[in-house]
């Protein structure tokens, strides 16, 4: 009998953490922003924009932004739903934990509606638990209580975009600020040193003064020399123009023919379209201390 009970309780138990991992949807093999498990957004051009502007601010910004709808919770709060998920998905930054998840089950018949937010650690100072209550109250749910989950995840969108990027650009102005360091005070030590400038200042004119008067001495001996030499015949100015003429026009048209020549090679080569980078959760995968907020409706 013991040995019975033993493999009873074994058994019970590899259900219950099986059920766990099944509670957590798996992550997608196409990664996105938005993933619409549940079916409820409808809109698939508000889903590509949505993708297009949360993919953005994760390249730009670094801070990742999911949002996911589920058909069910599996009896958790949506909150604890929405911090395994990013967990388990890896969503967010390893090293500053900046990723936020939004989790929204729809309301059935059977049971109503469910909403939750997951903040990293990095984001926790600029998405308060209070914010993430705020936002959802004010911005989702009525929209959501009204059937429209797309209007919803749209106006939650619009508030925390700018969030982001506000913080975004503080950080990097601070940041350039302590790149810039201030100039050093002059002391009382630096009276030797400009001593010694003035005296290295009035050698070197000294030096130059005594130069030209020598190179001036050394042109006028070569004049009184050249005045001596006799002097060969000019030749025609008119005949030496008109080969420099001829030699600059042979010159401009073998570089016009270059020219073409590059011209045409560049034009045959068609532009290749860069393939945009894909989307991918995490950038080493951040983690989560339970911040954030969940409203039913």
């Amino acid at each position: 009998m013991k040995v019975l009970y033993r493999t009873i309780v074994f058994a019970l138990v590899a259900v219950v953490w099986g059920l766990g991992l099944a509670q957590v949807p798996a992550k997608p093999a196409q990664a996105s922003p938005v993933v619409d498990l549940a079916g409820i957004i409808k809109n698939d051009s508000l889903v590509s924009a949505l993708n297009a502007e949360l993919d953005s601010l994760s390249k730009r910004t670094g801070t990742q932004i999911v949002i996911v709808t589920v058909g069910d919770l599996a009896g958790k709060d949506a909150n604890e739903f929405a911090t395994e998920l990013g967990r388990e998905w890896g969503v967010g930054g390893k090293k500053k934990n900046n990723g936020l998840v939004i989790v929204v089950k729809p309301r059935t018949d059977n049971g109503a509606g469910e909403v939750g937010f997951a903040t990293g650690y990095g984001l926790e100072g600029i998405f308060p638990d209070v914010f993430c209550k705020r936002l959802q109250s004010d911005y989702m749910v009525p929209h959501f209580k009204d059937g429209d989950y797309a209007g919803g995840i749209e106006a939650a969108v619009k508030e925390i975009v700018p969030v982001v990027l506000n913080d975004y650009n503080e950080k990097q102005a601070l940041a350039a600020a302590a790149d810039t360091k201030p100039a050093k005070k002059s002391g009382g030590g630096n009276g030797w040193f400009t001593l010694a400038l003035v005296v290295l200042v009035i050698a070197l004119v000294a030096l130059w003064r005594r130069r030209r008067k020598s190179m001036a001495a050394g042109m006028a001996a070569a004049s009184n020399v050249a005045s001596h030499v006799p002097q060969a015949s000019k030749p025609n100015d008119e005949n030496i123009e008109k080969e420099t003429t001829d030699s600059d026009n042979d010159t401009e048209t073998e570089d016009n023919s270059d020219d073409d020549s590059e011209d045409d090679s560049e034009d045959d080569e068609p532009d290749k379209p860069q393939e945009p980078e894909p989307y991918k959760y995490g950038y080493g995968g951040g983690d989560f201390g339970g911040g954030g907020a969940s409203t039913k409706f």
